[in-house]
């Protein structure tokens, strides 16, 4: 359930071990820093940027350009060891730079490449760090001709400022809201611009009933004619096995219409069976997902998820 849960919600991290000696970032936080909300991150942000409303981080509205922050409940010392530069590979991203840093004496590792997507060229910086309790990755993304905006997106990535000690609201990553309790869960952690529930509230559940609820937002504009099609095209792209769909339906939740997905399935690699709720709910350019799984207690627990998805409230 563990994988699962981080190979649908992150985009992308890296495991690579420099044979030269670390080199150092040392930031100290100015006035021209700009806290980014949900986190305990600063950065000094690139002209035209402004904080992104659909995800952690910045955008610039124009060119297609962002900044995203991806915070992972993890040590750093175990996180690195799970991602490999053939993993990075098998994403279509092609690396140019992998170095070793270290951002205020905290290991990180720094990362540029070119990737294709949607028909078009991105040219990608990566710096990811941490500590004993999570790591940070930030990733920025330009359209590869906009070599200057480039330039300005990595000096912003390197002026990162974290502070560890930070209190953050992480329910204020999100414009919207739900409530778990209908389901039995609690609040568990952010990813990226997830809410992750589960029913001890641990993220990994240590629990035997991994039980858990992911409600997020789409982090870019999306235009989508065949609605359906795509839910259960979304739903297909998972790392499951075994997949049959039980059933999808329309559904109108908060005055958004979008489908519901019910399907059951073994995670890869898994003998268990897991049971799965699946809804998208559309606005006009962007959607709402949500993702609920079971281990345990089909009719009961997939009732119950559904109930939960159907307090979601826009903010």
């Amino acid at each position: 359930m563990t994988k699962f849960i981080y190979t649908i919600t992150i985009l992308l991290m890296v495991n690579f071990v420099s044979i030269f000696a670390a080199k150092d970032i040392v930031n100290k936080l100015t006035p021209k820093h700009i806290a980014i909300t949900g986190s305990r991150v600063s950065l000094i942000p690139p002209i035209g940027f402004k904080k992104s409303t659909n995800f952690l981080g910045l955008q610039h509205q124009t060119n297609g350009s962002t900044i995203m922050i991806v915070q992972l409940p993890e040590p750093f010392s175990e996180v690195s060891k799970g991602f490999t530069k053939e993993e990075v590979l098998s994403k279509g991203l092609a690396v140019s730079v992998m170095e070793n840093y270290t951002l205020n004496n905290l290991p990180a590792i720094y990362m540029a490449g070119i990737q294709k997507a949607n028909g078009a060229v991105f040219t990608r910086y990566v710096l990811v760090f941490g500590t004993a309790e999570e790591s940070i990755m930030i990733n920025g993304t330009f359209p590869e001709k906009l070599v200057e905006i480039g330039k300005e997106i990595k000096k912003s990535i390197f002026s990162t400022y974290y502070e560890s000690n930070k209190k953050v609201d992480p329910l204020s990553t999100v414009d919207f809201e739900i409530n778990p309790v209908v389901a039995n869960l609690k609040f568990a952690n952010t990813m990226m611009s997830s809410l992750v529930y589960t029913r001890d509230g641990k993220f990994p559940p240590s629990s035997n009933d991994k039980t858990s609820l992911i409600a997020g937002k789409s982090i870019s504009t999306v235009n989508v004619e065949d609605r359906k099609l795509y839910t259960l095209n979304r739903l297909k792209q998972f790392p499951l096995e075994n997949l049959k769909i039980e059933s999808t339906t329309e559904v109108k939740i908060d005055g958004i219409s979008g489908y519901e997905t019910t399907a059951i399935c073994n995670e890869k690699g898994a003998e268990e069976l897991t049971k799965i709720e699946y809804v998208i709910l559309f606005t006009d350019k962007s959607y709402y997902v949500f993702l609920g799984t079971t281990n345990v207690d089909f009719g009961s627990n997939i009732g119950n998820l559904r109930q939960a998805i159907r307090t979601f409230k826009r903010k």
